[in-house]
C-alpha cells in the first residue's frame, strides 16, 4: 500500500498518499487513514482497495457536512468507534472532528483556527494543535492536546454539526442538529451529479421530488471552476456555471455567482462554493401533494454563462433531516463522454437504521421518444460504495431474471431493452452510480435514483 506522493485511489500499491500520519482499524478490519498532507480521510478495505472517504485532496479548510463538502486541515490523529464513527484530531484547525457512520462530518469540539486551552462544550472548548485521539472501552474520547502539553477528555455526544450540508442550517442561521437514526429505512440526504455541460439540450438537467408532510429546506450548488483545483484536477471544468431552479408552478429562480445573494446563509452551511463564479441557493420547497398535479417535483438546470461548456457538478443537500419529508426520486440528464467525462451520480443514504431499497436506472435510447437527439445508444451502469468497491453492475436491464422481476414489480422497467437498471438494498453510506456507453460510445443519457418506500 506504499507509493509515491499523490492522492490516487486504487488497489494496493496503485494508491498514493501524502504524508499520512494516523491509522485506525474497525471491527471488520477496514483501515482508516488520516492522509495529513492531502487533508483528507482515506479508507482501505480488507481487499486493499483504497478510496477517499471525506474531504477533497489538497483542498484545506474547515467545513462540516456531507463527505463531499467536508474540509480538513492537516488532520493527524484518527480513531474509530465500535459503531463505526470516526474521530479526528484536525491539527491545524485546532479542533476535534467526527465522521458518523451515516456519512455526516461535524466539529465535535473546538473552534476552527482559534487556539487556546479551555474546557467546555462544543465550540466553547479550545485546543492547540491536537495530534492524537483514542477511545477507551467505555467510549470516552481522549485527545492529545499537543500545543498545550495536556491530555484532554472529550465525551462524544450526539452530533450537533456546525454549519454543514448533508447538513442542516436553520435557526439564525445555525444548522439544526442531525437527528439520530430512526428505526426506519435510510433515506437520501445528498445527491450530486458530475457531467459534461453543453449547450441547448445538452445542458445539465437534474430533477428531484420531495415527499412527506412538511416543506424541506435544501441547498443547491452548481460547481465548475473549483473542479480544476482538485487533486488530481478535473480537465475542462465549466468556467462560470449558472444555476436555475424550476418550480412546479413554472417559476424559475436563478443564481449566477453565489455571493450575489444569500451569501451569509450559504457560508453558514459550511458548503459555500470555493470559487466566486460558482452558483448556489437555499430554498424551502413544498412536498408532493397528491391533490395537486405536478407538486413536489423540481428541476435544476446548470448551464455555462454566455454559452460556455465544460465539466460541471450539480448538488442538492438536505438541510432539514429531522423534517417529516424526504428527497425521494432523483434524476440527472446530460452528455456522457469517455474516461473522465462519463456521467457520475453520487448519493448519500442516512437517517435510519434499516437498509433502504433503491432502484438506479441508466436510460439512453428511450430519450429519443421525447425529441432528444444524439442519445446514448447502449448505457452501462455501475454502483459503487464509499470505498470504490463495486456493489453491482448492469448492461441491459432484462439480463438478470431476478432483477428484472423486481424492477417490473416496482413499476420502473425501462422502455428499451438496452437500458440498464439495478434494484439494491443498501445500508447507510455514500454511493456512486457511473453511467458510460458500451464500447466507449457517447451521447445524452439520464441517470435516476429512486428510494422505494
Amino acid at each position: 500500500m506504499a507509493g509515491a506522493v499523490g492522492s490516487t485511489n486504487g488497489v494496493g500499491n496503485v494508491a498514493r498518499f501524502n504524508r499520512p500520519r494516523g491509522v485506525a482499524v474497525d471491527s471488520s478490519s477496514n483501515v482508516y487513514v488520516a492522509d495529513t498532507g492531502n487533508s483528507i480521510v482515506r479508507g482501505i478495505t480488507p481487499g486493499r482497495s483504497v478510496t477517499t472517504i471525506a474531504g477533497s485532496p489538497g483542498v484545506t479548510g474547515s467545513a462540516d457536512g456531507s463527505l463531499f463538502a467536508a474540509r480538513f486541515f492537516g488532520a493527524i490523529g484518527i480513531t474509530v468507534s465500535k459503531s463505526g464513527d470516526i474521530y479526528l484530531a484536525d491539527t491545524v484547525n485546532d479542533t476535534v472532528r467526527r465522521i458518523t457512520s451515516t456519512g455526516v462530518v461535524s466539529t465535535l469540539a473546538g473552534l476552527p483556527v482559534v487556539a487556546g486551552s479551555a474546557n467546555g462544550t462544543g465550540s466553547a472548548a479550545r485546543f492547540a494543535s491536537p495530534q492524537g485521539v483514542v477511545l477507551n472501552s467505555a467510549g470516552k474520547l481522549f485527545v492529545a492536546d499537543t500545543g498545550n502539553n495536556t491530555i484532554r477528555l472529550a465525551v462524544p455526544v450526539a452530533p450537533t454539526p456546525t454549519p454543514r450540508p448533508s447538513p442542516s442550517p436553520s435557526v439564525s442561521p445555525k444548522p439544526s442538529p442531525t437527528p439520530p437514526p430512526g428505526p426506519g429505512p435510510s433515506q437520501p440526504l445528498n445527491i450530486s451529479t458530475r457531467v459534461n455541460v453543453g449547450i441547448n439540450q445538452n445542458v445539465l438537467i437534474g430533477g428531484f421530488i420531495i415527499t412527506g408532510n412538511v416543506p424541506k429546506k435544501v441547498l443547491l450548488r452548481a460547481i465548475g471552476p473549483s473542479l480544476s483545483d482538485a487533486n488530481p484536477p478535473v480537465p475542462g471544468a465549466l468556467a462560470d456555471p449558472v444555476l436555475e431552479l424550476h418550480m412546479p408552478d413554472g417559476t424559475v429562480l436563478t443564481n449566477d455567482n453565489w455571493k450575489d445573494s444569500q451569501k451569509a446563509a450559504i457560508e453558514l452551511t459550511g458548503a459555500a462554493p470555493k470559487n466566486d463564479k460558482e452558483s448556489a441557493m437555499i430554498r424551502v420547497l413544498a412536498p408532493l401533494d397528491p391533490a395537486v398535479a405536478g407538486s413536489g417535483a423540481y428541476t435544476v438546470v446548470v448551464s455555462g454563462k454566455n454559452g460556455g461548456t465544460g465539466v460541471g457538478l450539480v448538488e442538492v443537500y438536505d438541510l432539514a433531516q429531522a423534517a417529516d419529508s424526504r428527497l425521494a426520486n432523483i434524476s440527472t440528464r446530460g452528455s456522457v463522454g469517455t474516461d473522465a467525462n462519463v456521467m457520475i451520480g453520487g448519493f448519500i443514504l442516512g437517517g435510519g437504521t434499516a437498509d433502504a431499497q433503491v432502484v438506479v436506472r441508466a436510460l439512453g435510447p428511450s430519450l429519443a421518444q421525447s425529441g432528444i437527439s444524439g442519445v446514448l445508444a447502449d448505457p452501462t451502469l455501475e454502483l459503487r460504495d464509499a470505498y470504490g468497491v463495486l456493489v453491482a453492475s448492469n448492461n441491459n436491464w432484462k439480463s438478470v431474471p431476478q432483477q428484472r422481476s423486481a424492477i417490473v414489480e416496482a413499476g420502473l422497467a425501462p422502455k428499451n431493452d438496452l437500458e440498464s437498471a439495478l434494484v439494491e438494498s443498501l445500508p447507510s453510506g455514500n454511493y456512486t452510480a457511473i453511467v458510460a456507453g458500451k464500447d466507449g460510445t457517447t451521447g445524452v443519457a439520464l441517470v435516476e435514483i429512486y428510494a422505494l418506500q
